[in-house]
């Protein structure tokens, strides 16, 4: 920060060598524009593309008026008014850019090395589609992958645990956040593509790889619509099989006994024991659905 503040008081000499702030008193009511004075601002706009790579824009400006740049490829200041230099001699204006040159590197540096301790990571999405037919009797697959960060991914198209060689690669586009976006392609016989699956790898997934089988299911969705389809189908089997026998056992022997001891009316007995097997059988139920969540936690 110092540094950059005696760079500003050069630069400041150097627009308006001589200025003092005695002056618009001096001037009094005779120069009422040399009342409001130009300040001089520095802007500097640095992009960093990786943890060697920096690019850097730098201008000087007079009001409104723009009078000095920064050449990032030869490394000097380029004077874009013919007074810009003002009263500077070579030698000192020789080691003003060397003092530049020295802020910049030191300041790239500063940013990447703490940089690398924000490493930004956002997981991809990943979905399927078909493009258009090359040729009659073919498909064109499509996986497309979007919305990650940082650039590098590894998108193939596979069956089993096997590389497909025809797949191809799109050119990695930014989104508008940022981001990245790549499509991976496929041309294969209408009758091959089952089978077929899109793999994709990236930092931010820590090893858990992206997998969508061709008709757009991944493999986790299949397995949780599978847990749901037999939790169901048990819970009616259950719910049959738990009403027969407590309508065939427990109430009609319950209620023969009660009966036959205290005479009680068979109507209300028969009630109380269908209300008791409810209650029976949901507790089991929910026991049941309980261990099914533990189950689809597991593989979620």
């Amino acid at each position: 920060m110092l540094l950059l503040l005696l760079l500003l008081v050069l630069f400041r000499e150097l627009c308006c060598p001589g200025e003092s702030t005695v002056a618009p008193q001096t001037l009094g009511s005779h120069h009422p524009a040399a009342e409001e004075a130009l300040s001089f601002r520095m802007l500097q706009i640095s992009s960093f593309a990786n943890h060697s790579w920096v690019n850097t824009q730098g201008s000087g400006w007079l009001g409104e008026l723009q009078t000095h740049s920064w050449d990032n490829i030869v490394g000097n200041i380029r004077f874009l008014r013919p007074w810009s230099q003002g009263d500077f001699s070579k030698q000192e204006l020789k080691n003003l850019q060397a003092l530049l040159q020295l802020y910049l590197r030191g300041f790239a540096r500063e940013v990447q090395t703490y940089a690398s301790q924000f490493q930004l990571e956002l997981n991809p999405e990943a979905w399927l589609s078909s493009g258009p037919s090359p040729r009659p009797g073919r498909l064109l697959l499509v996986c497309h992958v979007s919305g990650f960060y940082p650039k590098p991914v590894w998108v193939r198209w596979m069956r089993g645990e096997q590389e497909q060689p025809g797949t191809q690669h799109s050119e990695l586009l930014p989104n508008a956040d940022w981001t990245w976006y790549l499509q991976a392609t496929l041309d294969v016989a209408a009758g091959e593509a089952a089978g077929l699956s899109c793999r994709v790898k990236h930092s931010s997934l820590g090893g858990h790889d992206i997998i969508i089988y061709w008709g757009g299911y991944s493999i986790l969705l299949i397995l949780i619509c599978l847990m749901v389809v037999v939790t169901l189908v048990m819970l009616v089997v259950v719910d049959s099989w738990f009403k027969k026998q407590c309508s065939d056992n427990f109430i009609s022997s319950h209620v023969s006994r009660t009966s036959f001891a205290m005479g009680a009316n068979t109507q209300d007995t028969r009630a109380s024991g269908h209300q008791f097997c409810l209650a029976q059988e949901s507790w089991i139920i929910k026991r049941f659905l309980k261990k099914r969540k533990a189950s689809l936690k597991q593989i979620w």
